[in-house]
């Protein structure tokens, strides 16, 4: 059997559970995904060393001053953290209705930016729960588009995106870029909601930006976006406030700061929003990705020449 037969028959299996688990799951009482979640979750910190020692490393990078013991903490909470939310958002993609105990604070903050007409990004993170929001949004009667990277198996990735869909939520893919630029700027025209995430690692993209004091490699797209269809940037995460409850935090309509060179205002307000988001994670870190390596990329010498790249 070949390497890409194996796989093939693996995504399958992997289908055919999914789809079992996300019906199975979805008609059971919600406290049933917290216990599995919390089993497998602590398991999963045990064995899975690799993913524990990224969480570990990044952790260390974020705060050096927390003992090792506290990191390690955050780490095996973090992971117990993202069994759980794996399996509640499976559920609720099945009983979208029963979204009573996500709690919206600010929804006066989104309403202004939307009177404004010109389309509203929100700037959000890997937080918490965060597809929830948008869930949460769509049942509030906003029309919510969400961008995301297409999953490297098609057909479990297609199963997600529909269930998404069917609750609501438009799913617009990061690529092919112009394809996901044009989904972008007619939900912006439309006056609709774009949902946007940029907390992690863009590679040799981007602009580099201090992350809990450590350069690193942050997407523009909120702010291009922004300046190009003139939208309002609305900053937005997601937490989890107790067992079934959560709060999506919607804050004031962030202004962009407009200095005289282009890629000067790109910076500058990414740099902004980074520390915003900073701070989300600093609130709740157990509930941020840090499996994710935030800091991998370094900014080549090449880049270090260019103006308007690197934050100092």
């Amino acid at each position: 059997m070949t390497k890409e037969q194996r796989k093939f028959i693996q995504r399958r299996l992997g289908f055919f559970f999914l789809r079992m688990f996300t019906i199975i799951n979805g008609s059971l009482p919600l406290r049933f995904s917290y216990t599995l979640g919390k089993t497998l979750g602590s398991l999963a910190y045990i064995f899975i060393r690799r993913h524990r020692r990224i969480a570990l490393e990044s952790l260390s990078i974020a705060f050096p001053n927390k003992t090792e013991s506290a990191n390690k903490k955050i780490a095996r909470d973090f992971f117990i953290f993202m069994a759980q939310g794996s399996f509640e958002l499976l559920y609720f993609l099945r009983n979208s209705k029963n979204l009573d105990n996500v709690r919206v604070e600010g929804i006066e903050y989104l309403n202004g930016a939307m009177a404004e007409r010109k389309g509203v990004i929100i700037v959000t993170a890997h937080m918490g729960n965060f597809p929830l929001m948008s869930l949460k949004l769509v049942q509030l009667g906003y029309k919510v588009s969400f961008v995301t990277r297409p999953m490297r198996d098609e057909k479990a990735g297609d199963y997600l995106y529909n269930l998404r869909e069917s609750c609501g939520v438009k799913t617009i893919f990061s690529y092919p870029r112009r394809e996901c630029i044009l989904g972008i700027a007619s939900a912006l025209r439309n006056n609709e909601i774009v949902i946007l995430q940029m907390d992690q690692n863009f590679g040799t993209g981007g602009v580099w930006v201090k992350f809990f004091g450590l350069l690193a490699a942050t997407p523009t797209g909120p702010v291009t976006l922004a300046l190009r269809y003139n939208a309002a940037i609305v900053p937005a995460y997601t937490f989890r406030a107790g067992l079934g409850q959560h709060t999506v935090r919607i804050f004031p309509q962030e202004p962009l700061v407009r200095a005289p060179d282009k890629d000067e205002t790109v910076l500058i307000n990414v740099a902004r929003l980074t520390h915003i988001i900073e701070g989300w994670v600093a609130a709740h870190p157990e509930q941020w990705g840090w499996i994710h390596r935030r800091w991998k990329s370094r900014p080549s010498e090449k880049m270090t020449n260019y103006k308007f790249k690197i934050e100092v």
